[in-house]
């Protein structure tokens, strides 16, 4: 399966990571919800993901190439997830 969206996840200490594709909204959640209970990866419960909809092939390539710079795309995200004060996931279109 291709990946639909990219993903930026940002810790608020330690700023946006670098691009991931992801294929569902729900495997964006589920890490999200993974990396906040990882002591190792900094991510807390203000941690978010900014998902970007891939709407051609150029958009992944765009992205890795700007890896560690910023993100490629003009507008804000197509959706954000944040993580509700229990850790689930609420989505933000």
């Amino acid at each position: 399966m291709s990946p639909r969206y990219i993903a930026y996840f940002t810790n608020p200490f330690s700023g946006s990571g670098n691009p991931e594709p992801v294929e569902s909204i729900r495997q964006a959640a589920d890490r999200l919800r993974t990396r906040a209970r990882d002591p190792r990866t900094g991510c807390t419960e203000q941690s978010f993901a900014d998902l970007y909809l891939i709407t051609d092939g150029q958009m992944l390539a765009e992205a890795e190439e700007m890896a560690g710079v910023g993100v490629p795309f003009g507008g804000g995200p197509d959706l954000r997830i944040t993580l509700g004060p229990r850790g689930g996931a609420h989505i933000e279109r």
